[in-house]
Parts: structure tokens; sequence; C-alpha cells
């Protein structure tokens, strides 16, 4: 494996991991900046390209009162010049609220993104993305724990506490 190898698969999780924070936190710039301007993005109940799919999903995810996350686990990536195969496990847990009590709720969902890459003007992003499921458990109620009142809570964009870190720093 050469550097431009190592420094390839490097750049590639850290857009899957924007991708994550950008879904999470609300980010819609953040969350447009990990998909080439043409890319495609087979979500489900989406298909279209993968900035109108941040402005879709953006305003959705923040007609919750409650926030969820993804996370990125296991990544295989196969490199071939400037394109890239990359299969993505994800384990996500989408906020919701109950139909009837409005309380909030979470569905637990595991799956892979299949992702094709490309490095155009020396930057890896998605060109197309199609989601697979592999698991999915109905909404669940669950009351709040306790000591959740003695930690800083996570919320999107500004209301998030790491939005003020990053934003001292220079990061998103």
């Amino acid at each position: 494996m050469t550097l431009e190898d190592i420094a390839a698969r490097l750049e590639i999780a850290d857009v899957l991991h924007r991708y994550c924070r950008g879904v999470d936190r609300g980010d819609m710039a953040l969350l447009k900046s990990v998909y080439h301007p043409d890319a495609r993005d087979d979500h489900g109940s989406f298909k279209g390209s993968g900035h109108a799919f941040a402005e879709y999903l953006v305003p959705n995810m923040d007609a919750v009162p409650h926030v969820g996350q993804h996370h990125i686990t296991n990544i295989l990536i196969f490199l071939d010049g400037d394109v890239a195969a990359v299969e993505s496990y994800f384990l996500a847990f989408h906020p919701q609220c109950d139909a009837q009590t409005g309380a909030p709720t979470h569905v637990h969902v595991g799956g892979r993104y299949l992702d094709r890459f490309e490095r155009r003007d020396g930057a890896w992003k998605i060109a197309r993305r199609e989601v697979v499921i592999d698991f999915g458990n109905a909404p669940m109620v669950s009351a709040e724990w306790e000591a959740k009142a003695l930690f800083a809570g996570g919320g999107r964009r500004e209301r998030d506490p790491s939005h003020a870190m990053f934003g001292a720093v220079g990061g998103r």
C-alpha cells in the first residue's frame, strides 16, 4: 500500500464521518460537501441528487424535537485510480415522535452505504450512493435516563456544544 493509497483511505473515511455529522447536527452545508454536485443518492424513500437529499433531510430532521446518531463501523475500500468502491456499515438511531402521544422515540437501523467515490480536482467525494438496510426495529418509547440532566445535551447546529468548540478552532 502506498502513501497515496493511505491518504485516499483516510480522506474517504473522513468524508463518511462528515456525512454522519452533517446528518446528526443538521449542517446542510457540511452534508452537501460530501457529495460531488452531480452525485446521485438512493436513500429508499428518496432518490435524487446528493445536494437535493441534504435539502430534503435537514428540514425533516429539524421537525423532530430531539436528535439521533449515525455511526460508521466497518469500511471496505477498493481503490482504482481516481475511483473507489466503498462499502460502509452503519448503525443509525433515527429520532421520531410517537404518532399518538408525541413522546420521543428512536428507530434503530443497521445497514450499509454502497458508495462510488471519485477524486475530482484532488478531492474524494461521493458520486453515487445506494443505501442497503440489513435490519430495522420499530420505534421504541423509553423513559429518559435520570442522569441525563447532569450532562450537556446534544442539539442541531448552534444548539450543540460542539458548534462553539469547532468554531473556535476554525472547523465545522
